[in-house]
């Protein structure tokens, strides 16, 4: 019997950066109840027991982010959940601490849960370079929803996946509609027919057969925030810190959690001491020729660095040349006061 694993998606989209990705994580179903137990316990760094069980207040990656970047003037603060009202009446150091602790059991739940992490990063201005057509063509362009296009490369990935481990999975969306919203073009219908089409005919699948994709994957459904569901709390902050690790330009910005996502984000079933494929399955990044960018660019300045190496040799042969010359006017000044010397000894 295979075993069964279900995969946890959310979103995420930076806008001053133009970035998007869909992102979330693979865990067997039978270890679900222990990923509910560690986010129940992360829980209680904010609310108290008495507070979740009337409560059931959910992690939210956005409002924690919120009340940590305004600590030192809340009054900054726009809007957020109701039940972060407890956390923001608190000091900047308790809410600096708070943040701190969370990250860090975080990090830790990553590490010690047997999670394995899949994300799709669009670089919108980049795919709007490569298939937008100009304003001759009457504004058609090329490009297929970035929903669409991420999920398809996720699951192509977690097909690999499950095909590796000889397991069969689910997937869990976190909801995008409106309450109350369930017309054939709301975001989670129009989201779900996209699985439906990948499953039925392979839409935007490029390496993986269709029969594999309909033998791994199974049922596509969403759920709203306020389900409670852990293991979208735990999506949630995924998908905004995968997305904040590829844009850090800082080596020193990014964070442990950062670090844990990107040590486990799925390797295509190799070893990371045997090679590095992350960016080509569980971290992907869409399109893929600013890579093809930096290997250029890299190849530029090898190109210059020969270019120089070769510049100085040149200047080191004729460097050598002048020296040689230099020492044979020595040797011939030597050899006529030599024989100077001998004239005026006799």
């Amino acid at each position: 019997m295979k075993e069964e694993y279900l995969l946890y998606l959310d979103e995420s989209e930076h806008r001053n950066s133009k970035n998007f990705t869909i992102a979330g994580f693979a865990i067997k179903k039978s270890d679900i109840h222990n990923l509910e137990n560690e986010l129940a316990n992360i829980k209680k760094l904010i609310w108290t027991d008495t507070y979740i069980s009337n409560n059931s207040p959910i992690l939210h990656c956005t409002d924690l982010n919120n009340i940590y970047v305004n600590r030192k003037n809340l009054g900054k603060l726009s809007s957020i959940n109701e039940s972060y009202n407890l956390l923001a009446q608190k000091t900047k150091d308790e809410i600096e601490r708070i943040y701190n602790q969370i990250y860090y059991r975080l990090a830790q739940l990553v590490r010690t849960q047997h999670i394995t992490i899949f994300s799709c990063i669009i670089n919108i201005s980049q795919l709007n370079e490569l298939f937008r057509l100009d304003d001759s063509h009457n504004g058609l362009h090329l490009i297929d929803d970035k929903y669409n296009i991420a999920l398809q490369k996720i699951i192509e990935s977690y097909t690999h996946y499950l095909t590796l481990v000889d397991g069969c999975g689910d997937v869990i969306y976190e909801s995008r509609n409106v309450t109350g919203e369930n017309s054939i073009n709301s975001p989670d219908i129009k989201l779900i027919n996209s699985f439906h089409q990948i499953h039925a005919n392979n839409r935007g699948i490029t390496y993986t057969s269709n029969k594999i994709v309909q033998e791994r994957n199974r049922v596509f459904t969403t759920s709203n925030k306020n389900s409670n569901i852990a293991g979208l709390q735990l999506a949630d902050f995924i998908a905004y810190n995968i997305l904040k690790f590829y844009s850090i330009t800082d080596p020193s910005q990014v964070t442990d959690f950062m670090k844990q996502l990107h040590r486990f984000s799925y390797n295509g079933g190799y070893k990371l001491s045997e090679k590095d494929q992350r960016g080509f399955w569980g971290m992907r990044v869409i399109p893929s020729y600013p890579q093809i960018n930096t290997l250029s660019a890299t190849n530029n300045r090898l190109d210059n660095a020969y270019s120089n190496l070769k510049k100085e040799r040149n200047r080191l042969k004729i460097k050598i040349a002048e020296l040689e010359q230099q020492n044979q006017d020595l040797k011939i000044k030597l050899k006529q006061q030599n024989s100077s010397t001998k004239k005026s000894v006799n």
